[in-house]
């Protein structure tokens, strides 16, 4: 038998509950599934059921309900079960013309208290507008999850739709594998190489699991269920963190958004949506989730879905360290142009209540960091004060964050370094202090004391509201998101890892929530 059929045999029965026991009589499984393009039939499922200890008769076995018709028994039927002896009953789903969504009906049997359900989708034709809304997916499977939207496209920003998990990467709950199963596949039809990363200093180390088949006797790219060429569906990743990954022609995808956006900027940055699992009763199903991935940019989410069994989240907040304590600058000093190091006599930078970092921005100046950080995830929250103070009283309100500050690089206006912009109108910028260099957009900036490279995009908020800004520097490779929105990307920077400051230019401003993760 083909590797698709026997995958898809043993996924359904794994993915059941357990074995139903009706007077003396077991199933397999009370559920069957099934997805077809109208006016089609679909894969068979097939249930197995069997007698314990006496025969026993089944009587006629039918198919009811108001949609009973979409539903076919493509195998003779048992009329008596034997002990210890399977019967088979397999099934097909064949939808109309003229009906798309999901059917619903029942198997009965006339002399068993014995019932299996049928559910079986229907879709309109292959790919683009005809596809399954992952909402139906999840509804199809039996599953109640609130998705955060009902319709085929939505978007691809990173803020949460619905229940799901926030951004994580993932451990095993306990011993035993971790179990992969791929039920949902609309994409486009090619090999799709699919399983789990670790991280190291070199980035995601992939792992795989298996690889979705192409279409053959059916459109394995377009169905519930999806056959595997190859592979299997259980890893075993020890203790270790991971995420997941899928690799389509053009580029791999992450369920971290950070290394999307470090890899492939052009793609979806946010390419996974998470889910925790609840049956149609709305019962959690404890340590299983929805992995939904995004292969293009239209937000659908359906191109790979996978159910995951036997994981924990492990939240990515948590990996982030503060690098102020609230109190005071520990792990910090101060440098002002007029004053030098450690010397704030009109306190230019001072703790506020909240853990707010005050600038009042009287002269030029910074506060640095005291380590170096290699490859790095840094973010802080911003806002504007009132005051401004000449010679930019007059001016847009300008501040930035510099970062690969070389550990020898004296302290002065400005030291060596790649910096994001923070300023009214043009946060996100690139600036290149001190002769350093990168390339954007396949362009690399002329090495000069001062030289801008203008943000791609606009993320910014209006002035008085806090703005989240994010830097990550990997490998020579630095980005730039405002409010989630990446506004810069750089590769091929002169500087990799250093120190990190905040400038004080003559602008009031507010810093919180600054925080860090080592890469």
């Amino acid at each position: 038998m083909h590797l698709n059929r026997i995958i898809t045999q043993i996924l359904l029965i794994l993915l059941s509950t357990a074995p139903l026991i009706a007077q003396n009589v077991s199933a397999t499984k009370y559920e069957m599934v099934f997805s077809a393009i109208k006016g089609t039939t679909s894969k068979p499922d097939t249930i197995w059921i069997s007698a314990s200890n006496k025969k026993t008769e089944t009587g006629n076995i039918t198919i009811q309900g108001d949609q009973a018709s979409y539903f076919r028994l493509i195998t003779p039927k048992p009329s008596q079960l034997k002990p210890d002896k399977q019967e088979q009953i397999a099934v097909v789903f064949e939808p109309i013309e003229q009906f798309t969504g999901i059917a619903r009906a029942t198997i009965s049997f006339e002399k068993l208290d014995l019932k299996v359900g049928l559910s079986g989708l229907s879709t309109r034709g292959l790919e683009g507008e005809n596809e399954a809304p992952l909402a139906q997916i999840a509804d199809a499977l039996g599953y109640q999850i609130d998705i955060g939207w009902t319709t085929l496209a939505n978007h691809t920003r990173p803020e949460l739709q619905g229940r799901e998990l926030k951004p994580a990467l993932f451990k095993k709950a306990s011993g035993g594998k971790v179990e992969i199963y791929p039920v949902a596949r609309y994409s486009p039809d090619f090999p799709v190489n699919f399983g789990y990363y670790t991280s190291s200093k070199n980035g995601p180390v992939q792992q795989q699991v298996g690889i979705l088949s192409t279409a053959e006797e059916y459109p394995e790219h377009q169905t519930l269920f999806p056959g595997l060429s190859q592979g299997e569906m259980y890893f075993d990743p020890g203790d270790n963190p991971f995420g997941f990954y899928a690799i389509s022609p053009e580029h791999s995808l992450y369920s971290e958004d950070l290394w999307n956006i470090i890899y492939h900027p052009s793609h979806a940055t946010h390419a996974v949506r998470i889910y925790p699992v609840r049956d149609k009763n709305g019962a959690e199903l404890i340590n299983t989730y929805l992995v939904c991935m995004e292969e293009a940019a239209n937000g659908d989410y359906n191109d790979y879905v996978f159910l995951v069994k036997n994981i924990q989240p492990v939240w990515l907040q948590d990996e982030f360290l503060g690098l102020l304590n609230g109190k005071d600058f520990t792990g910090w000093y101060t440098w002002l142009e007029t004053k030098g190091k450690n010397n704030d006599p009109e306190n230019i930078f001072t703790m506020a209540d909240g853990g707010i970092l005050h600038d009042i921005g009287k002269e030029l100046g910074y506060i640095m960091t005291e380590r170096s950080f290699g490859n790095f995830h840094f973010r802080l929250e911003f806002k504007w004060g009132e005051r401004r103070w000449p010679p930019r009283d007059t001016l847009k309100r300008d501040s930035g964050i510099c970062y690969n500050i070389p550990e020898d690089e004296a302290d002065h206006i400005w030291p060596k370094s790649v910096e994001c912009q923070i300023q009214e109108g043009d946060v996100g910028d690139f600036w290149l202090l001190g002769y350093s260099t990168i390339q954007a957009d396949g362009k690399q900036n002329p090495p000069l004391r001062h030289s801008r490279i203008v943000k791609m995009k606009d993320g910014e908020r209006p002035n008085g509201e806090w703005n989240t800004v994010e830097v990550i520097s990997f490998n020579g490779k630095c980005v730039h998101i405002v409010n989630g929105v990446v506004v810069n990307y750089g590769e091929n920077s002169s500087l990799i890892g250093g120190r990190i400051l905040l400038q004080s230019e003559y602008a009031e401003v507010y810093y919180r929530n600054i925080f860090i993760r080592e890469l």
